[in-house]
């Protein structure tokens, strides 16, 4: 195993499994794949199913240390993978598509903000996006997603309406607005 000083996270790089959504493959499925690609294990740190189930791969447990991982050539030791179950169709398994669930959308946000706790300075992207890469996963714009997720997040809750809105109004009236 080797580690790498937290110090040295540039990227968070999400990636798709390149299995049909039409199937299931767990973490150890895709853990059985790599190494007979001649990996010694899985080489991403987190495997998000179509569930949401988060599984974890690569190790991320040592204070102010990471495994290296394998899953962005040249740029392993630099980088936290992050992968979810499908992006393709088994009609068309060489076109690379976003088919995130609702579920594993929400559990890629919340693995993306514990892993920029962590790692602040590291920029998500897709593999597609790294130096040197040549592939069209994670199937979408993943920087353009997590922009949207980060200003989604920083913009004020909306004022509820209806009845809930009609009970706050006359709570603040009451209370001076401290409803």
């Amino acid at each position: 195993m080797t580690y790498r000083s937290d110090d040295n996270v540039k990227w968070i790089v999400i990636h798709y499994s390149a299995t049909p959504v039409e199937s299931d493959f767990s973490m150890a499925d895709i853990d059985a794949m790599h190494r007979r690609r001649g990996f010694k294990e899985i080489g991403y740190h987190k495997y998000i199913r179509k569930s949401g189930l988060v599984e974890k791969g690569r190790d991320l447990t040592k204070p102010g240390l990471f495994e290296q991982g394998a899953h962005s050539k040249g740029e392993n030791d630099a980088s936290i993978g992050i992968c979810f179950e499908g992006g393709v169709h088994k009609s068309d398994p060489n076109k690379g598509l976003d088919t995130r669930t609702d579920a594993q959308k929400e559990a890629m946000i919340r693995v993306i903000r514990d892993m920029l706790d962590r790692y602040p300075n590291a920029k998500v992207v897709g593999h597609r996006d790294m130096p040197g890469a040549a592939t069209q996963c994670p199937g979408f714009d993943a920087g353009a997603w997590w922009a949207s997720v980060a200003a989604d997040s920083q913009t004020p809750t909306k004022e509820p309406s209806g009845i809930v809105g009609a009970i706050l109004a006359a709570l603040r009236a009451i209370f001076g607005g401290k409803a």
